[in-house]
Parts: C-alpha cells; structure tokens; sequence
C-alpha cells in the first residue's frame, strides 16, 4: 500500500509538471512520459509481486521439503525400525515381513483352511476359497506331492495389552500324499507314504494346511502355538504341555521315566532360556532321571554388551546360512536374518555402537584355532564387550533334509523289500528242488536198501549153494583119490602078477 500511494503521489506531481511545461513540449512528449511512467510503475508493481511470490513459494518449498524428510524419516522407521540400530524393529514393516519370511520360508505354496473328508482311502481336500483354472502347467498338481498338517487354534499376541487373536494355524504333521486328481474347488489326494497322524488321516475333525515343501525347524514354534510370551512364560507349565500335548512318551515309544524321553523334552522346554536359568530349575527338580542338563558346545550362544564402538563386520552376506545359529559366522558374517540390510543393497558393513547387544557362538566367543594353524582370539580380547549370559538354543532339524532322508530310507527299504522277496522266491524254488532231491534221494536209498537186501538174499544163496558144491566138490575129491589109491594099488597088484612067473604042473 506504501508503494502504491508512493507512486500516485509522483504520478500527480508528474502531472501538474506536465501541464506547466506544455506550452515548451510538444503534446506528444507528455503523452509519452505518462505512458512510459504507467509502464515503469506496472513494471515495478509486477516485480514486487513477483519477489513476495517467490519468497512466499521458497517458504513454502522449505516447508514442504522438511514435511517430507520427516515423513521419510518416519516411514524409514515404520519399515526398518532404528536405522542405528543393528536389528529391524519389532513393529516395523521390515521386521515383520522378516519374521513371516522366516515362517514361510522353505513352504513353497501354501493352501489353508482346507475342509476334509475320507472318500474310501483317499483324502478329498475341499479349498477355502475355489481356485483358478489349473491347466496351466506352472499351475497344475497333477501328480505333486504335497505335506499336509491339521489345523488348531494359535493365540496370536496383539500388543500394547490387547488380547490375543485366535486364528486357525497348522499344528500337526498327517502325512505326505500325492495329488491324483484336480479341480479349481478341491483335490483328491492319496497316501505316498505311512501315516503319521493316522486319526487325521482316517476320520479329519480339524482343517488341514497343504505344503508344497517340508517346513523348516525354528525356535519357539510351540511357544509361538500356545501364545506363550516372555512374560507369562513358566518353565514348569510348558513343561507340562510339552509331555501331555505335543511330545506324550507312548507317541515316541518310550519310557516316560528315561534318559531319552527327558533329554527330548529339555530340548524344546529349555530352548532359548539363559544357562542360569536352566540350573536353578533343574536343581529344584528333585525326581528328575539327570541330575544336570548338559548342552552341546555347538548349542550354547554368548550374549555380549558393547562398551564402545565396534570394528565393522559385515550383514547379510551370502556366506550366512539360516540354519546356523547365532549372530555372526566364526569368519564375522552375520548370519541372523533379522539384523539390517541397506536399502538396495545386498551387503553392508555394521559398526555397533556403545550398549549394542549380540549374541555368537560359543567358538567364537572362546577363540578358537584354525586348521591352518591360526588362532582367532576370544570376542573379549578383540572388542571392548561384556558378557551377559549363556543362552541354550537347540539345535534345528532340517526337516526337509530328514524327510528326504526318511524317503530315500523307504524307497530303499522297499527295494530291499523287493530284493528279499525275490530271493525268498528263489530259496523256496530251491528249497523246493531240494526237497523234490531228497525225496528222490530217499527214493532211491529205499530203493538201494531194497537191492541190498535181494543181494544180500543172493549172496546167502550163492554162498550156501558154494557151501554145498565146496563140500560136494571135497567129497568128489575124496571119492577121486579113493579111487585113484584103488587104482593105484590094482595097478601094482597087476604088475606084480605080470613079474612072477607062471608055475605049471
């Protein structure tokens, strides 16, 4: 407004010095003050407007560029939690995706909620919700094997004191069956191995969850299951629904009071609890078969607490494996997926401030030498930590790997199977032989016997006949030589008659 009545009051005083000096102007002189006045004065009213303009829209840009660096800033942290922190945030968006990877993983596709029934041996697996058309071949089941688990209730925990959800969840292991027949509302399934779950299999009461692959083993699973959080966690209770739930002994063909039975249920019972913990609980327990509960060097995890900064080591590398336990491989890679990864990135190197937690194995924590002869020095003489506490976590199964291994088993049991029914085939056609051999053995000894007994009756004949013709013989012999001897002397008689001569009278 200052501007304005500024230049209305030199637009007048213009005038009147315009009217005064027309008589020594030409009429066109005034005429074109005027006009280029009005012009310089438009031209310095839109360049006012303009500078408020652009210091308006400056403030605002500021402004807008602030509100968005703080929403990035807040959806950065919804998604990855505390970017200086080490390990995703529990209610971020990366963290729980993590953690229904980690759930996922190794399941292949899954189909849920499926209603079931016993169609004369085979399984009739109804979907929830019908599926699509299944003549596309990266679509069809025809002839895939699948895992199927019952359903039960799972208390899902809500958080900030909300009470738990109960959802549907698979809880036990039916079996393997082999698709037979498919249909965009269900499947026929067989059995392709032994029943696991026979009352499932025979007469389903609950939903069933079909897996295209085996499941991996994790840590917590039943605690998960039974909505058991640290909180409300008591040793002794899911001790109770360990042995009378998931793990009763008679199901395991086990005696309840052995070695064996007790160690299977320290496992899952004790996983993830401090070494501290353990102890006290296992030195309360008066009739246990153990006195001590004594985990493997490979299954006891160290706790540490950085006292200053670290040296960097490096996330997500490949060379991690998901079945490792701990925090980081003895070469420094980490290997517990929920730990950070950089935007984009594959790797990333991580420096853990002053109060950072971590846990590792206890070769690595200890120091250990390598097989060409170095020694990796303990975590505490390589970083300025604490150590808090031992941890027990149980080693996992790979249960796909097992179920390949219990397949490979079957498939070369029932080969050998086969094998020894063939042999069994020959030995009886050789048994047979054999024995047909024996009877006609025992045939012919009868039959031997029997000519032995003719020439027995032979021989006593033909010695008797010899006997007879013998004596026969000896006294033809005898009755010879008697006569020989007659002979002999009417010989001599007549030679001696033949040498005395004849008297005549």
């Amino acid at each position: 407004m200052i501007l304005y009545a500024i230049l209305g009051l030199i637009f007048i005083a213009m005038v009147v010095l315009t009217v005064l000096s027309v008589k020594d102007w030409h009429w066109l002189n005034p005429v074109l003050l005027v006009l280029i006045f009005i012009a310089g004065s438009a031209g310095m009213i839109a360049m006012a407007q303009t500078l408020h303009l652009r210091r308006t829209t400056n403030a605002k840009l500021t402004k807008l560029r602030k509100d968005a660096n703080d929403k990035e800033q807040q959806a950065q942290l919804a998604i990855y939690g505390d970017i200086n922190s080490t390990n995703y945030g529990p209610n971020s968006v990366r963290g729980l995706d993590q953690r229904v990877k980690l759930m996922m993983l190794g399941r292949g596709r899954t189909w849920e909620g499926g209603s079931v029934t016993n169609v004369d041996g085979d399984i009739q697996f109804t979907f929830a919700t019908p599926q699509g058309d299944s003549d596309d071949p990266n679509q069809s089941l025809a002839n895939i094997e699948l895992f199927a688990f019952a359903e039960g209730p799972l208390n899902v925990p809500q958080g900030d004191g909300q009470q738990p959800v109960v959802m549907p969840s698979p809880i036990s292991f039916v079996g393997k069956f082999r698709v037979m027949e498919q249909s965009p509302e269900s499947l026929i399934l067989a059995p392709s191995v032994p029943i696991a779950n026979y009352p499932q299999y025979a007469q389903p009461n609950t939903t069933w969850t079909l897996f295209e692959r085996m499941p991996f083993d994790r840590h917590g699973v039943f605690r998960e299951v039974e909505g058991i959080t640290e909180e409300n966690f008591d040793i002794a209770t899911f001790r109770n629904i360990l042995v009378n739930k998931y793990f009763p002994a008679q199901g395991f063909g086990l005696d309840p009071n052995s070695k064996e039975y007790e160690k299977l249920i320290d496992q899952f019972n004790f996983d993830g609890l401090s070494i501290g913990e353990i102890k006290a609980f296992v030195e309360s327990q008066p009739n246990r078969v153990t006195p001590r509960f004594e985990p493997a060097l490979e299954e006891v995890m160290v706790t540490y607490r950085f006292e200053a900064g670290s040296q960097p080591y490096t996330v997500d590398d490949k060379s991690g494996k998901l079945d490792t336990d701990g925090t980081f491989t003895i070469l420094g890679y980490a290997v517990d997926p929920s730990l950070h990864l950089s935007p984009g990135a594959e790797t990333r190197d991580v420096v853990f401030k002053k109060g950072d937690i971590v846990t590792i194995d206890l070769q690595t924590a200890e120091g250990y030498e390598r097989k060409d002869g170095t020694t990796v020095k303990p975590f505490t003489a390589r970083e300025s930590v604490t150590e808090i506490d031992r941890i027990y976590k149980r080693k996992l199964t790979d249960f796909p790997y097992e179920m390949a291994n219990l397949f490979n088993r079957g498939e070369k049991m029932a080969d050998e199977a086969d094998r020894m029914i063939q042999n069994n085939e020959v030995q009886d056609r050789t048994v047979a032989d054999a024995e047909s051999q024996k009877s006609e053995r025992l045939r012919q000894s009868v039959a031997f016997q029997n000519d032995n007994k003719l020439l027995e009756n032979d021989l006593d004949q033909v010695t008797a006949l010899n006997r007879q013709l013998t004596q026969r013989y000896d006294e033809n012999k005898r009755k010879i030589d008697s006569l020989r001897s007659q002979m002999q002397e009417l010989r001599q008689r007549l030679e001696m008659k033949a040498t005395v001569p004849v008297l005549t009278r």
